[in-house]
């Protein structure tokens, strides 16, 4: 949010995050009661509370969340189902009905208008300043992998500050290989340049394995500053039935942080899993 989208006198949050609302921003300092405030977009002035920004902010970082994990992470139920409702009906967020783990799921997702005022209101001194939003479903047949991807953020940014470190950003593999093809691509590429060259000199550049030839990329990379100061990143994946030998081989190879949604079935006391939880494999 920028310095202006709030009136009230912005000061640096404690170190941190919480796992529950994505990498830990500058926010302002509001009133004992959070209410909306204007925040003008680019063709009209939007009311929004500090909450509903947060909650913008996490479902453009991660694509497509489920509306039941918003509400189970939420501090308050009652104020996050308000805060969907209003984001909705401003056309800020979209809901969708998705099939995840054989369960029709609700889901969320940022509109163009969403990503455009969070874009508009970027802090450029906030730890998060070159966080990418994005917009809608890209690929619906992986939908039920995709909407993992908040799952297992949260299950690993609570390794992480179990240590006394905190997220800064994360980048999902829609960047990371979009970044690989920008640079296959480039137009200053040597002419005597080859794909074995350009896949080790890309790796390098960004801390990614090459195993047996190919470029292993995370469904999810995190960046993070140690309990010391230092800047680390981390590489998620989640594995689903549809994934073969070789590729968990090479993941398992690549030193990922792996997650696979929980299995099905019930506890030795007869309760249900949870359909909504990841198990940690590494």
């Amino acid at each position: 949010m920028s310095r202006d989208a709030w009136t009230d006198t912005r000061t640096e949050t404690a170190r941190g995050t919480d796992s529950r609302e994505g990498p830990r921003e500058r926010t302002p300092q509001h009133p004992a009661r959070d209410v909306r405030q204007d925040v003008r977009g680019r063709d009209r002035t939007y009311r929004i509370r500090a909450s509903e920004w947060r909650t913008l902010k996490t479902v453009g970082t991660f694509r497509v969340v489920a509306d039941v994990d918003l509400l189970r992470d939420a501090r308050d139920e009652t104020v996050m189902r308000n805060d969907l409702r209003h984001l909705v009906e401003e056309g800020l967020l979209e809901r969708k009905t998705g099939i995840v783990e054989h369960h029709p799921t609700r889901l969320v997702v940022l509109t163009r208008e969403g990503k455009a005022l969070l874009d508009r209101h970027r802090d450029p001194d906030a730890p998060d300043a070159t966080q990418q939003y994005h917009v809608g479903l890209v690929k619906p047949r992986e939908l039920a992998h995709d909407v993992q991807f908040y799952r297992a953020y949260q299950a690993e940014a609570a390794r992480i500050e179990a240590d006394g470190g905190h997220v800064t950003r994360v980048a999902l593999d829609y960047e990371l290989k979009r970044d690989y093809q920008t640079f296959l691509n480039r137009r200053d590429r040597s002419p005597e340049a080859t794909v074995d060259e350009d896949r080790r000199t890309f790796a390098e550049a960004r801390h990614l394995p090459i195993i047996d030839g190919h470029l292993e990329l995370p469904d999810l990379r995190l960046e993070y500053e140690t309990v010391d100061g230092r800047v680390e990143t981390r590489d998620l994946e989640v594995v689903t039935e549809h994934y073969s030998r070789s590729q968990l081989s090479g993941k398992a190879r690549a030193g990922f942080a792996m997650y696979r949604p929980a299995s099905g079935g019930t506890t030795r006391g007869g309760t249900p899993l949870d359909p909504y939880t990841l198990d940690w494999l590494r």
